[in-house]
């Protein structure tokens, strides 16, 4: 896909997501190792494998999401659009842009119904002898969703502004335009 140079705020928001999903490995790491230590020292301690699943890989999964698609990495098949011009590129990647961001927005909109159904009813899970909260991890889909239909919309009106100057599409040994 055509990129174009990331706006700050969209950097800013990718950045933060990175930072909370970098914490959440060390936490996890840790964590792991404690619990690693303390079947050791043979005291009990539970709960690591819900806390490592319904928070930690929640927000690693959820929260590189945005990141990906700032940076361009998703997966992408140029199969039919290996050979057309730079220009032609751009104007599927809008459409695919713009068409990502509608679906994006009701991912969005689920997300978040769920998110506020599992608040009222302050879900948790059973862990050992006691329970975890996990209603608050919930809220990570709808941002991660909604983060991401943000890029997508700015990428697009990138591309668009792109098009409409012709900055960017012209490269040298027919190397895919960097717009």
């Amino acid at each position: 896909m055509l990129r174009s140079r990331t706006p700050r705020v969209i950097d800013i928001l990718v950045r933060v997501n990175m930072a909370i999903a970098g914490l959440a490995v060390v936490a996890m790491l840790l964590h792991v190792v404690l619990d690693v230590v303390m079947r050791e020292v043979h005291v009990p301690f539970s709960g690591t494998l819900e806390i490592v699943s319904y928070w930690y890989m929640v927000a690693l999964v959820f929260l590189a999401i945005p990141a990906a698609q700032a940076r361009g990495e998703h997966i992408q098949v140029e199969l039919f659009t290996a050979a057309m011009t730079p220009r032609a590129r751009a104007v599927i990647d809008v459409a695919v842009l713009i068409l990502s961001a509608a679906l994006l927005v009701v991912f969005t909109w689920v997300a978040t119904e769920e998110a506020l159904r599992q608040t009222a009813r302050q879900a948790v899970v059973e862990a050992g002898t006691g329970t975890i909260v996990v209603w608050p991890t919930r809220w990570l889909v709808p941002v991660s969703m909604g983060t991401t239909c943000l890029i997508c919309l700015v990428q697009a009106f990138c591309l668009v502004r792109a098009l409409a100057t012709g900055e960017g599409m012209r490269t040298e040994a027919g190397e895919p335009a960097d717009v």
